[in-house]
This record gives structure tokens, sequence and C-alpha cells, in this order.
């Protein structure tokens, strides 16, 4: 078997190294963060294989490409193209969901098309179309032994001609009577109906229990046309029917029954201009009615449903997408929780947030004046006033516009960019009243397979969606049809079953979820793809998994490899690392002491191998706990926080008591509702009470015990900084201190230069050309956009004049190029610097350069980042810290780096609650609340709270049956 031979490699801190890679085998490359594992894997390895797939194009595919940089190598062989799988979630549209994303809803709409029955919003019977025979075999089957008529509608608008012209046209065609039925209104009445229908048709659909397609009415009156006093009085001008035939509907008139049919379908298109189907109606003559039609319509009332094709079925496409919220599912409009952030607060005092904003003076100046006049209380809470004072405010009358008028005024000026910002400030999705958030037009939520329509199918969560697919019953004819799709729609299903994201619906939105959720959706559509001879390069596919999971994912990634791939897994699992047939451990140590290749070789040499960082975690070790669990008993302790009533997603009502000063963990697989409990209930309702930040928290009841926590903050791992400006100094706020440094220097002072010609951020000493970033992006029209370093400055981000300023011998690119350590040892006189920095090398990011951009930190150095910056401030003392799963990214020996810092937070007075799956974190609480028993619909109960070891009593908790398992094993 051949490997993928790399050498020479020195792409950032990489030290020259040299590696094989045995093709189709699962690799794992392992190490300290920062030591050099993604410059291995995707800017090195995924990047060239890509590149080298690129070249593969024709010249003028790559003149747009050419410019893709290339990965700081010497070579490489053998290298198959490469597909990468990032933890990142990079997706920002509303119009991405997770069927979009896994392709499933794509096989679903092709299946609605050529399996879907379309039934009539009223009647809820199928839509039919009858050629001549198949109306007939309809007839003699409803009316069998009856005599009757076989007629056809003339209606009121729409003839081929008018009185007396019809009349004779009629007569020279042969025909001598017609029908008039009794109530002139009534037919007419039932076809605006079926109009009405199409248009507004209620959303709710019935399960389609087809009621019979034959209606009864009062007969009315058969009239000769002939005689001389119908050609006096004429033809009516209301609805009336021609009679073809009259007859006794009996399997041996057959013949004549299909004749007549056949005159009556022609009958139909000759003498009625807006037809273009050919219809006809029978009538018994106890007056039962059956209607027949070329086209697929409803028996009863006519209603025509679309054409059915895939895109009908497509919220991204004008034809299939709701009309009101353009497929979106929500419209954009005022949120009265954003215009009153704080209905505490009066009007004087600002309550109404969009008036007190400096640019609406005159609109602040209006609605005190008009409240002065109402006399309306300007100095009561806006939660205190009347409920008419408030809908005055808001609604606006004559004498005042009112909260809406003042929205609906900017929606007309809403051309100038700073209107659109101050509009979209105020504005929340709401559900659309339309189509109830199924994104769809109506006509499509009316064809069911099964009784059930494509937005139901969507809304159920993948396990359901799957039993669905199971007992689906098809005849043979939609087999033959639908068999292929079929095929692929379960086959995908069962592999987004096996990633463990059972409890997601197609119809969830995929910027919602996480980077690990985002992760395994990718996974399982690879393998739905059943690419072979391909590089896999993955980023900690474990991340968000719970220990239970881990086992699942596994056997994935060894049916991608038994496709015939190759996978390269960053990792720090021991389950991954213990299921890999190779290692690549990086190291020794992170950044510049990283970067070179500790251990190359197969998975059983790993563990004899000494020198390793990683193989002591690995190994079977008495675990002793990193220090005593501090106690807690819940109903006699005075400090903690009351949650109750928590019922957001799939919460059932549930009570939390969170004890403060404590290492509290929230566990639980994956879909439990952790997050929903922490992140989106916890956090924004403690927020709000101590009026730091007005956010939308899930459904609650209350909360008790804010008088004992004075702060609270959500760590988690979104980016410190939007800009490629920002980095680890100016995020810790001691920039501007090195600043002041410059600025001080002999040089500066001489050539008049402050602390701000060394700003990124202003122009001054920054470069003119790329504005302080050191690169230039360059678009690709239809691929990624490329980066490469800025040809001016040649990305020292300065210009050349102030790069000549230098403080001990080093110029402020060479400053910002240091490493945490270095600049420790470099500002030793200087504490105001030298403290945050201090704190970095704390939580065991030494390692990183001052100027590192911040969009190129990991998840998990940008937590730390945070962790740092809050350790670096004097005030930690009744702060609630929340950490959203700290420990991804993160080597063994980090988390313990990170289990000191934490503890150091709860020492100076804070509390801790962490969202995790790491057993060494869970190991290590004070306190955990396990959520489950499983996920979605099936979690949202609290199954274990308490102590470690109180958790491993419980059986129902899998959290603690994995937490005991492993500490058995050590």
């Amino acid at each position: 078997m051949k490997d993928i031979h790399l050498w020479g490699v020195k792409q950032n801190n990489l030290k020259n190294i040299e590696v094989k890679i045995p093709v189709g085998s699962l690799t794992v490359i392992c190490g300290p963060s920062g030591s050099g594992k993604s410059s291995l894997a995707f800017e090195t390895l995924f990047a060239e294989g890509q590149r080298r797939f690129i070249e593969s194009m024709s010249n003028y595919a790559r003149q747009f490409l050419n410019k893709a940089p290339k990965p700081d190598i010497e070579g490489i062989n053998n290298i198959p193209p490469a597909i990468s799988i990032e933890q990142k979630n990079s997706v920002k549209s509303s119009r991405s969901t997770v069927g979009t994303t896994t392709e499933i809803i794509d096989y679903l709409r092709l299946l609605f098309e050529k399996m879907g029955r379309s039934y009539c919003p009223i009647h809820h019977c199928p839509t039919e179309k009858e050629s001549v025979t198949e109306a007939t075999d309809k007839v003699i089957k409803n009316f069998a032994g009856k005599r009757g008529y076989i007629l056809v509608e003339i209606s009121a608008e729409g003839r081929v001609a008018e009185g007396k012209k019809l009349h004779s046209l009629l007569l020279q065609d042969g025909y001598l009577r017609i029908y008039l039925p009794k109530v002139e209104a009534k037919k007419p009445a039932a076809a605006k109906t079926a109009k009405k229908a199409s248009k507004k048709v209620k959303v709710e659909v019935v399960p389609a229990v087809a009621s019979s397609p034959v209606t009864s009415e009062e007969m009315g009156t058969v009239v000769e046309i002939t005689d001389a006093a119908a050609i006096k009085k004429g033809l009516p001008k209301e609805t009336f029917y021609l009679v073809i035939d009259r007859m006794s509907f009996n399997e041996d008139e057959r013949g004549r029954i299909a004749d007549s049919l056949t005159q009556a379908y022609e009958a139909s298109i000759k003498y009625n201009t807006h037809l273009v189907t050919r219809k006809a109606t029978i009538l018994s003559t106890e007056g039962q009615r059956l209607q027949v039609s070329e086209e697929a319509s409803c028996p009863v009332c006519g209603y025509t449903p679309p054409p059915l094709s895939s895109r009908l079925f497509s919220f991204n496409s004008p034809i299939g997408a709701c009309p009101t919220c353009k497929g979106f599912g929500n419209i954009l409009d005022v949120d009265e929780s954003k215009v009153v952030p704080n209905p505490n607060l009066s009007l004087a005092q600002g309550a109404l947030s969009p008036f007190w904003m400096p640019s609406a003076a005159h609109e602040k100046k209006q609605l005190l004046a008009y409240c002065k006049k109402a006399k309306i209380d300007v100095h009561t809470p806006w939660r205190e006033l009347p409920k008419e004072h408030r809908e005055v405010i808001w609604n606006g009358n004559k004498e005042f516009f009112g909260v809406k008028g003042l929205f609906e005024y900017l929606d007309q000026i809403k051309y100038k960019m700073h209107v659109r910002v101050f509009i979209a400030r105020f504005r929340s999705p709401f559900i659309c009243p339309t189509c109830k958030g199924s994104r769809l037009r109506e006509e499509a939520q009316h064809v069911l397979i099964s009784n059930t329509n494509i937005h139901q199918l969507s809304s159920m969560t993948i396990e359901e969606l799957t039993a669905f697919f199971q007992k689906l019953e098809v005849t043979p004819y939609q087999q033959e049809v639908a068999g292929e799709v079929l095929k692929q729609i379960r086959s995908r299903l069962e592999f987004l079953m096996r990633v463990g994201v059972h409890y997601l619906s197609l119809g969830r939105e995929t910027r919602t979820l996480s980077g690990g959720e985002y992760q395994r959706l990718i996974l399982a559509n690879q393998l739905g793809m059943g690419l072979s001879q391909t590089l896999y390069v993955l980023d900690e596919p474990t991340v968000g998994l719970h220990p239970r999971d881990n086992d699942r994912l596994i056997s994935i990634l060894k049916d991608l490899k038994e496709l015939g791939n190759t996978l390269v897994i960053v990792e720090h699992d021991h389950d991954v690392i213990k299921a890999s047939e190779n290692i690549i451990e990086m190291g020794p140590g992170s950044g510049y002491l990283g970067g070179q290749v500790v251990y190359e070789g197969t998975t059983k040499e790993f563990y004899k191998f000494p020198q390793s960082n990683t193989v002591p975690y690995l190994l079977p070790q008495k675990k002793t706990a990193l220090r005593t669990i501090r106690p807690v008993d819940v109903s006699n302790y005075k400090v903690k926080l009351e949650l109750k009533g928590a019922k957001g997603h799939n919460l059932k009502n549930l009570d939390v008591v969170i004890p403060l000063n404590r290492l509290v963990t929230v566990t639980g697989v994956s879909g439990s509702g952790k997050s929903t409990l922490i992140s989106k209930t916890l956090y924004p309702a403690l927020a709000r009470a101590l009026d730091i930040d007005y956010l939308p928290a899930q459904d609650y009841a209350g909360l008790d015990g804010t008088e004992h926590v004075k702060n609270v903050l959500l760590i988690d791992q979104s980016p410190i900084g939007k800009s490629a400006r920002s980095s680890p100094i100016t995020y810790l706020k001691a920039f501007d201190a090195i600043r002041s440094i410059m600025a001080t220097t002999q040089e500066s002072q001489s050539r008049g230069y402050t602390p701000g010609t060394f700003s990124l951020n202003v122009d001054g000493g920054r470069c003119p050309a790329c504005k302080g970033t050191g690169y230039e992006e360059i678009d690709m029209m239809f691929m990624d956009n490329v980066v490469i370093p800025c040809d001016v400055c040649d990305g020292k981000k300065y210009r050349p004049e102030i790069l000549e300023v230098k403080y001990k011998d080093r110029n402020i690119h060479e400053i910002l190029s240091m490493t945490v350590s270095e600049a420790m040892n470099f500002f030793v006189a200087h504490p105001n610097i030298r403290k945050p920095l201090s704190v970095l090398k704390e939580v065991g990011l030494d390692y990183l350069q001052l100027g590192q951009p911040a969009n190129s930190l990991s998840g998990g150095e940008s937590q730390r980042l945070k962790i740092a910056k809050e350790l670096s401030q004097v005030q930690q003392k009744s702060t609630l810290y929340i950490l959203d799963e700290p420990t991804t990214g993160l080597h063994f020996r980090e988390v313990d780096l990170l289990m000191k810092v934490l503890n150091k937070l709860i020492e100076s007075g804070g509390s801790v609650v962490v969202v995790e799956h790491n057993l060494d974190v869970i190991r290590s609480s004070d306190y955990i609340i396990d959520l489950g028993p499983e996920a979605g619909k099936k979690g949202g109960n609290i199954v274990a709270q308490g102590s470690p070891d109180e958790i491993m009593k419980v059986k129902k908790s899998l959290t603690g049956q994995y937490l005991k398992r492993y500490l058995e094993e050590s």
C-alpha cells in the first residue's frame, strides 16, 4: 500500500517536518493545542489535495483560481483529492435548513412530484382526472341502474357567443334541450367558493378522508329550445346546462355512455371560451350529481390544483414559496421587547428606545408634547401605565403618529443605509401569518403522501421520519417510478440516525446548529454520496458528543474508510485515538515550541512510546480528583439560584437549583436541552434581572436568588474579534500601553508621533493599501476568496517609516510578532502589560503571538482568552461565569490547566456553570445536573443531580454510568 508522503513542510509553525500517512487508513493527529495539528492537516494536506484537484481543471477555470496559496512545502506524493469537514458552522442564511444541507428535502420534493396526491382543501377528496373510459367506469359504478342526463355547463361568463347567436349555434349543432338548475345562485356560489379556496385556503390539512364524489341537489327543469316560445324568450343569461343525452346508466349501455361523454367533453371546450380542460356533469333523475374532467380537479367543487412539479415544494423557488414571507417562514416586524428593552423605566427615562436615539430628537419632543396634552404620566414605569395609554403610544392616533407610525414613515425612506440599520435594530422575526411557518404556498400543503404533507414531514424529527418511511407502503407502479428516490431517502436518514442527530428535524435552520452538529450532518451527507479514493480531513468530530454517541461516530468513520477512503482526523478524544490505526503526535509544546513530529507510527506502538505528551493520559492510571470536591447540600444551601418552570424547546417545565460559589456542570446526551436551559433561558433571564443585557429568553416561570449575583458572563467559543486587526493583545486592552511606550521613544517624539500613530484601526501609521490587516483578499468569483500577503507592506501592517521607530531594538511589527512568553521577559519593567500576559500563561496560551489575528484562533483558544481577560480583571466576586463546552480543542494537559483556572475563579468569590461532556471535567465538578434521558422530545427532564458520586449511583443516568466505567477503567 502506498503512503501519502510529505516532506519539507514549513507551513506556519511547522519545522521542516517529514510525514508518511498510509493510504486507506484511519490516522489521528494529536498533540497540544497550537502544536501545528491544523497546520499539517488543513493548511498543508487538505490545501495541497484541493490545489492539485484545481490544477487538473482547464486553463479557463484556473484563471480564476491560480492565486490559491500553495502550502510552504517541498513536496507531497500520492495525495488523493481532498475534502475537509471542519467544525465551524459558517452558515448565516436562514434559507438553509437541515433538509437542504443533507439534500434529503430535494429527494422529498421529487417524491411528492412522483407520488403525491392533490386533495381539495374544502371537501378533502382527492382531485382526479378522468379519460372518457375512466369517466364511463365512474358513471356506471356510481349510478348503476339509474336513469339520468349527461350535461355540459355553459357558464354565465365566457360563453362562445351571446343571445340569439348562441341559440342558433346550438340548434345548428343539433342540440334540442337545456337543463335549468333549481336554484340558479347555487352553482356559481360553489364555483366562487372553489375560486376562493384556491386563494385563501386554511393551512391545517384535515386528514384526507375522501368524501363521496357524488352530491345531491333538487332537480331543476329540462326545457326544449326548439319551440317558438323558447326562441322568443331566448336562452337564460345565467349558467345553464346543455343536455347531451338522456339514458339509463347500465353496463350494457357502456358504448352509448362513452360516445355521449366524448361529445360532452368536446362541447365543453367548444361553447366555453374560458375552459382549457374538457369536463362534463352527470345528473341522475333523483338529483344526484357527479362531475368528471380530463384535468385533475375536485369532483365536487371543481378546485384545480397547480401542476405537481418538484419546484412547487421548494421554498427557495418563487413557484413554491409562500407569497407573504417569500419562503422565509417568518416576517420581520417591530418587536416590543426591543423597542422597550427595560419596561421598568418610565417614558421620561427613555423606556421607548428608538425615541431616545440622537437622530430621533424631533420625534422625542413630539412624544413628550403629546403625553403632556393627553395627560399621560411620563414618570410612571412603562409596565405600570394603563393599557389604553400604552396602546395609543404604540399604535398612534390622529394627533400622534405612535411607535408604529414612526416605523411606517422610516420604511418609506429606507433607501438610506443608516435608516435600514436603525430599523433593523428594533425588528424581530415573527411567524408568517399566511403559511404558519411552513414557508410553502398553500396549494403545496394539500398534496399528501399517506395523509401527510411535506411540511409535516419536515417538522418530524429524523427518528420519526425514519419510522414513517419504514412503514410507507408503495404500489408496484410507485415503486417503479420512485424506488430510487425512496432508497436514497432511507439510506440518508439511516446515516443521520447513526451520526446521532436523530433529534433534529429537516425544517431546523442550519445556522442554529452547533459546530459539532453541523460537522456530523456533513459527515452523514458524505457517507450518502459514497465517494471512494478520497482524502477526508476532519476537525474534532467528537465535539459536543456524549460518550454514548462516540461509538456510533467511530463506526461511521470506519464505514467511510471501508469505502476506500483515507481519513485524517485532528482529535483529542481517547475513544477515537484507540480506534485509529496510525497516530501522528505533534509537539512537544504549543506555538513556537511545537511544530515537530513527536511520534509517527501505528497505534499499538504509540502506547509504548515514553516521550509522548498524550500517552500518560490514555494509559490506565490512578485518576485522583484534582482536588477535594466542595460539598453541596442543596436543601440547606443558602446562596443559590432557582430557575422555575423552564419550558423552552424540549424542556419539560423544569425547576433547577444552581448552587453558587461552586463548579456546577450541566451534562446529558446531545440534544437533551443543556444549551436551551443554560444559554437560552438562565443567561438571558439573569442578564435581564441584573439590567446587563436584554435578550429574549425561552419560556420560564420565575428566577429566585438573583440578589446573590452582581454580574453574569457567557463565555462561549465565538471569535473574540470580527476584524483581522483584533488580536489577543488588543482584546486584553494591553496594546494601548505598548503604543504609549512606542510613542515616548526619542525617535517618535522628534517626528511628532502619538500613540494613535501606532494604531491599526485609524489612518496614520498603518499601511494605506491593506488598512492594517497585512493581507489582501481576492474575490475568486465562484470559489472561496483567496488571501495573499499585502504586497505594499509585505504583511507588516505599518508604513516603512513607522517601522524605523524602535524600543529596545524592536519595532512595533517585531513586538507584535513576539509570543506571550517572550513579551513577558521583554516588558519585565511594565506591570500593566506583564500582568494580563501572565494570566495568558496561566491558561496555557503563552505560545500565542501578541498580534496574531483573532480570526485565526481556534474556538478553544478564544474561550480561554475570554477567561484570561476575566482573570486579569480585579472584580470576580459574585460573578456567575457560564461556559459552553470549554474543553473543545484542548489537549488532556490543557484540560487540567483549565480546571485550575476555573477553580481559581471560584476561590476568588465567583461561580461557574459549565455545559460539558468531558468526563475529566465532570469528575472534578462540585455539583452535576444531568438532563435526558434521551435527545429531542425524549429529553428535557432532570435525570439526576448531585455530586459525581451521587450521579454514578443513578442507573438511569447515562452520564453517571459512563463516568463510573471511566473511573473503573483507570
